[in-house]
């Protein structure tokens, strides 16, 4: 094919009386370079200021014709190499794309051979092939194959058996791993499947120490939640005995020993109020008999005691006496028990 050659005849612009046209040009700025425009004058100004303009505009306007004149064959060469050559581009293209289509074949056959091989080796150690998909991309460059492009090289098959058993290492590694986790939370009585999560990002001895945090800090709030149980039990044993004793306060009537009257409206049952009329028309008759000896802090309890007595309906000197009254000694609770035999 004839290669392009073409003759370039520099075009030549002359300027008549270039001297001339500088003068001409330095007469001006150096006529108008200190110009003042004043209020007297304004009218003289602007019409200096439209002939400079127009002047202005002849240069630039003869500036652009020469210069539209000197590009136009630069213009039609341009225009005449583009369509000239516009069969032979589109051959280019066309073999470029058929190019691109065989290399692109290539790769994929490549690529087939590559994760055949892997899928083998995988098979070896009970892994799954698609483990190594986006590591195989790596593999299918025309330097991994042999001349014939479809048989792999010996150093590229090692590396590809490397890859392989370090898997293999890695998950058995990590089994040991899912191991020891499930361990430590089966002594501990804990599920073991978020922590086993966290070995994604974080290393065993992370995992192992975040296991004890978690127990430890479960441990706190169960001995929390036991102390709190055991308080409410306290206080509901504590309410109960309380209603106990005020159920029993309000069933109980205070009856007066001497008239049998209900004092303070007790609440008695029909049948209880008819026993109690029929016994006031009968004299009591006690059939059991009870000696006490009571120790008094001080003479107030002793009354405290007394008054209870009463609204027991029990009356000193009617049905029951004091023999003896005496004061002793202080003595402990301790001391009271070693005397008295308790």
């Amino acid at each position: 094919m004839q290669e392009l050659q073409a003759k370039v005849t520099q075009a030549q612009v002359e300027i008549i009386d270039r001297e001339k046209f500088e003068q001409g040009i330095n007469e001006v700025v150096t006529k108008y370079e200190n110009y003042t425009v004043t209020a007297s004058t304004i009218k003289d100004d602007k019409q200096v200021l439209a002939d400079l303009r127009k002047l202005k505009k002849q240069i630039s306007d003869e500036r652009i014709k020469i210069k539209r004149e000197l590009s136009q064959s630069a213009d039609e060469f341009d225009k005449y190499i583009k369509d000239t050559s516009e069969p032979m581009d589109k051959v280019i293209d066309k073999i470029a794309s058929d190019v691109k289509e065989f290399e692109e074949h290539q790769k994929a056959v490549r690529l087939d051979a590559v994760k055949s091989y892997l899928a083998n080796k995988a098979s070896e150690y009970m892994l799954d092939p698609r483990l190594f998909d986006e590591k195989a991309l790596e593999y299918i460059k025309a330097s991994d194959f042999m001349a014939d492009g479809f048989t792999l090289k010996k150093a590229t098959m090692k590396s590809l058996e490397d890859m392989v058993t370090f898997e293999y290492q890695k998950q058995q590694e990590h089994e040991k791993e899912k191991a020891t986790i499930s361990g430590q939370c089966a002594e501990y009585g804990m599920t073991d499947q978020p922590y086993i999560r966290m070995l994604q990002s974080m290393s065993l001895a992370d995992v192992m120490q975040q296991i004890m945090s978690d127990y430890l800090f479960e441990q706190e709030k169960q001995k929390m939640r036991q102390a709190e149980a055991e308080r409410e039990q306290l206080l509901a044993e504590k309410q109960a005995k309380q209603q106990a004793q005020d159920q029993k306060s309000t069933n109980t009537p205070k009856i007066d020993p001497e008239t049998g009257e209900i004092l303070d409206g007790g609440g008695l049952s029909q049948n209880e109020s008819e026993t109690l009329r029929g016994a006031e028309n009968e004299p009591k008759r006690y059939t059991q008999k009870m000696t006490l000896e009571i120790y008094f802090v001080n003479a107030t309890e002793k009354d405290l005691f007394k008054e209870g007595l009463s609204e027991l309906g029990f009356e000193h000197k009617q049905n029951y006496q004091v023999s003896g009254y005496q004061r002793i000694e202080p003595v402990t609770q301790e001391q009271l028990n070693e005397l008295c035999g308790w």
